[in-house]
């Protein structure tokens, strides 16, 4: 049986996809369960859906709310080819299984999907869709009967140990046409230690009580709020769908990266909602890590994992490279930021900030302070990283004077060699403690908003001047749309580089870019100074 995986993560609608050098890692989950299964499997991205799809049986698609758009159009062009055959859709696009009335899909797999999926094939919904014989059974799924939306909850999270048994696809890697150049994400940690709960009303007039319990209870005790308030920062549906934090072994991530990069992926994320969390899970051990501030992080093991990776050919000989993502501030002391420089020096590490108001802050139950912000960006700008800061404009609470402070001190972070400010309007998410929440008017119509993205957005075109006259290794990642320029990656990330179309560069090509201009807060402009065989870490 031929089955047809779309990942639409981060591709917006056709036409208009918000990420283009990214590869998460849900959709190759989905398709080393399939193989293991017997299953022939075709991935294939929105814009790149094969022509014939009438030799598919199934379509599986993985998506993020924001890629509404690109998954009606891979649903309709299926439904005007095949019929209907099953449609099965997964990712953080199901966390409102309402959203099946949009979709004109048979499932929705909600949540973590591993073990739902497993079921599903074993009852033959693969094939039969919601005809399978035992449907009502499966955990974790949403499904019409008679134009009515059936929910099955999930009961519980999937065991580290059981998470662990599922391993991705590293072949279908290169039916993704840009892998070469792309980040591509492989899990480390699933969930996240923030177990804390939000003191905001609630969209349905629930309020915490204040009994303490996510702030001083046993860890296994702050799974279960007793009002059922969503755990996490208020506006974060992460604990709620994938639960509390569980490392994958060494082995299992050593092995898929030797894999990826045999296959010639180039440039590797260790993925996790916080970095800082891998290996923590294991000093609570049989109990949960729902604490997100305790203990502090497993350095051993951190340790252990990045110097097995960089060991492993390929990161020896720099044809490929290594990266983190998220980090929580609160977590960063002296030696994680010592150890992340030692491996990963010249690196960017995102963090988490939101507001500038450490009242709103504790409101929104964020694990961290505004001092904690502060050292953290100290540490690691000390020990060679590149610190990126997140801020969120519109948030419940967010007035004047916050928005003022917020501005100043993203002023202050810049001083202290934060890279990038990246600020997000807030987006109240399904499953998150802040669901049923307006979402904000733009920031054009909301002074306190316009303040804070005004503010960010000087500050990346000055943090922009750093650049220029530096040297910059890079990939080329294809035609820009004005067909006069190459779009060139940082290789270790960062800005956007521009560069003229020339003979001896393509797509795939890495080169040494020096930084010429200043195109906008997100953009540079540079000229290709040199082709290079050989990459590293750092920025020259």
């Amino acid at each position: 049986m031929k089955v047809l995986i779309v990942d639409c993560l981060g591709q917006g609608s056709i036409g208009r996809r918000a990420t283009l050098d990214i590869i998460g890692a849900g959709p190759r989950v989905v398709a080393g369960i399939l193989e293991d299964y017997g299953y022939e499997v075709k991935l294939a991205l929105p814009f790149t859906l094969p022509r014939r799809l009438e030799c598919f049986s199934a379509l599986l698609i993985s998506a993020m709310i924001s890629d509404v758009g690109s998954v009606k159009e891979c649903i309709g062009k299926w439904r005007r080819n095949v019929g209907r055959r099953p449609v099965i859709v997964g990712g953080p696009i199901t966390a409102n299984p309402k959203i099946l009335r949009e979709l004109d899909a048979d499932i929705l797999v909600l949540g973590e999907g591993e073990d739902t999926l497993r079921k599903l094939i074993q009852i033959n919904a693969i094939e039969e869709g919601v005809e399978a014989k035992g449907i009502e059974k499966i955990e974790g799924i949403a499904y019409k009967v008679e134009g009515k939306i059936v929910v099955s909850e999930r009961k519980s999270y999937i065991p580290r140990e059981k998470l662990n048994s599922y391993k991705p696809s590293t072949d279908i890697i290169a039916e993704y046409p840009h892998y070469k150049i792309a980040r591509v994400y492989v899990e480390v940690v699933r969930g996240c230690s923030n177990f804390y709960r939000t003191s905001l009303t609630l969209a349905n007039g629930r309020k915490c009580i204040g009994c303490g319990r996510c702030y001083r209870g046993k860890l296994r005790e702050r799974i279960h709020c007793p009002l059922n308030i969503p755990p996490g920062c208020a506006y974060c549906s992460v604990p709620s769908l994938y639960g509390y934090a569980r490392s994958k072994d060494m082995e299992v991530i050593l092995d898929e990266i030797k894999e990826l990069v045999k296959l010639g992926v180039r440039r590797i994320v260790l993925s996790a909602p916080d970095f800082l969390d891998y290996g923590r899970d294991y000093l609570v051990d049989p109990e949960p890590l729902t604490d997100p501030r305790n203990p502090p992080p497993n350095l051993d093991a951190i340790s252990q994992l990045l110097s097995e990776i960089l060991d492993l050919r390929e990161f020896r000989k720099g044809s490929a490279i290594l990266m983190i993502e998220n980090v929580k501030p609160n977590l960063v002391n002296e030696d994680v930021a010592r150890l992340l420089g030692k491996y990963l020096k010249g690196t960017p590490v995102h963090i988490g900030c939101e507001v500038a108001d450490n009242d709103l802050l504790r409101k929104l139950a964020r694990p961290n302070t505004l001092e904690d912000v502060e050292r953290a960006v100290k540490l690691l700008v000390k020990y060679g990283l590149r610190p990126y800061v997140y801020f969120m404009h519109g948030l419940p609470g967010e007035n004047l004077r916050i928005a003022r402070k917020t501005a100043k001190f993203m002023r202050k972070l810049f001083r202290l060699g934060v890279e990038k400010i990246t600020v997000y309007r807030f987006t109240p998410l399904p499953k998150s403690a802040l669901e049923g929440y307006p979402k904000p008017p733009p920031a054009i119509k909301h002074l306190p908003s316009r303040i804070i993205v005004e503010e960010a957005r000087k500050i990346n075109i000055l943090a922009k001047r750093r650049f220029l006259g530096r040297r910059i290794e890079a990939i080329i990642g294809g035609e820009y749309w004005d067909r006069k320029h190459l779009v060139a990656y940082p290789m270790s990330h960062g800005p956007v580089i521009l560069v003229d179309k020339g003979e001896n560069v393509n797509t795939n090509s890495v080169v040494i870019v020096e930084v010429k201009e200043i195109i906008s807060d997100r953009l540079l402009k540079g000229d290709i100074v040199g082709v290079v065989k050989k990459l590293n870490n750092t920025l020259k």
